[in-house]
């Protein structure tokens, strides 16, 4: 007899919400790629559910014949996690294929078996599928995220660092979710493996003892749904290394005999006198082409010279020309429009960048100068 019940409800109810977020996802207008990529991992994760949401509705009592329908594609979870997160920061490669090969194997592994006769498909059971390829795949499945996850979290910290050495408006793109997508991934699979080791030491186990680890994946399917759909659209730059070729004043000397630090001062005075700082579109690339030079170069010789890498120096520079604005009595501008003059881009780059070389916001800023100014004036 079929009966939904708490269990069996709560199941569909979260993998149902979580293929709704998916399509959402889909439809969204940029990061197309990276979205896709999503909606397949959630739509993975939902299909991995639904044996256990049927199972505790009792669909396998009624059609035994059920048993090895391909719903576990597992073995895609690292794949999909990588190229989400690749896809957001950086090119994907152009050969993907390959790694979905051991997910195909997977789908064959139930596939090939699910038209037997029951009674072969429950010898099958017995005889390999529950001692040796079901553990084997889920230890592989744990293996594939760990591997493909600890992949995507070194391109993530590369991605975040480039992001702070090329660019002033890093906050704008604060790309913290793809941390957090790893970071909750990590500790699904954690949990699984808590799970796994259980089975192992209490064979007894049926089922029904696995109901709070599929909850945590139900949960999982709702977070990365919703929280994917909130990033859905977050234009996030493409990461890009460029080659170091030598500019026009790079020639002269090989790189190891190159002063850099004095060679940094004096782009530094360049970027002053030129006030190259208040072009809200300025980027190390952008920047390195006005010099002459190349990103690894202008980077290598501006850390040295001044200690700081390029966001904070051209921050910097944009703070102190606020400041000074408002030293002035005459100073009326409200301080976004400050804000845009001296170059930045939007409010919350803005906002952070004076917090940090100011020490308090340009509210603040701006109250401490009139006090000032009125205490000079007594």
């Amino acid at each position: 007899m079929i009966s939904f019940g708490p269990m069996s409800i709560t199941l569909l109810l979260c993998a149902g919400q979580g293929l709704v977020l998916a399509f959402l996802l889909l439809c969204a207008r940029r990061n197309k790629t990276a979205n896709r990529f999503l909606a397949l991992l959630i739509t993975a994760v939902a299909a991995l559910i639904t044996p256990y949401i049927i199972g505790y509705a009792g669909f396998y009592d009624k059609w035994p014949w059920l048993s090895f329908a391909p719903f576990s594609y597992t073995l895609a979870f690292g794949p999909l996690i990588y190229f989400y997160a690749l896809s957001l920061m950086d090119r994907l490669p152009t050969r993907r294929w390959p790694h979905f090969l051991p997910v195909l194997f997977q789908f064959l592994a139930d596939a090939i078996v699910f038209p037997l006769p029951l009674a072969t498909k429950n010898w099958w059971d017995g005889f390999a599928h529950a001692p040796v390829i079901s553990p084997m795949l889920e230890f592989a499945t744990l293996i594939s995220m760990a591997a493909y996850g600890i992949a995507a979290l070194r391109r993530y910290r590369l991605y975040r660092q480039w992001l702070a050495d090329n660019r002033t408006d890093g906050v704008d793109f604060d790309p913290s979710w793809i941390r957090n997508f790893l970071i909750a991934l990590a500790l699904v699979a954690l949990i699984w493996l808590g799970f796994m080791a259980a089975n192992l030491i209490n064979p007894a186990r049926n089922y029904f003892d696995q109901f709070l680890l599929y909850v945590v994946f139900s949960l999982l399917v709702i977070y990365l749904g919703i929280a994917g759909w909130r990033h859905g659209e977050t234009p996030f730059p493409a990461f890009r290394m460029e080659p170091e070729k030598p500019g026009r004043s790079d020639v002269e000397k090989p790189v190891m005999e190159r002063d850099w630090t004095g060679r940094g001062k004096n782009w530094l005075r360049e970027i002053d006198e030129a006030e190259y700082w208040r072009d809200p579109e300025l980027t190390l690339t952008s920047l390195a082409r006005r010099l002459g030079t190349n990103t690894a170069y202008l980077s290598r010789a501006l850390n040295e010279s001044a200690r700081e890498n390029f966001n904070a120096i051209i921050n910097r520079r944009r703070v102190a020309a606020i400041q000074q604005w408002l030293s002035s009595p005459d100073e009326a501008r409200d301080l976004m429009t400050l804000a845009f003059e001296a170059g930045f881009s939007s409010k919350a780059s803005f906002n952070r960048a004076f917090a940090d070389f100011a020490g308090m916001s340009p509210s603040a800023w701006r109250l401490k100068s009139q006090k000032q100014r009125a205490l000079e004036s007594v």
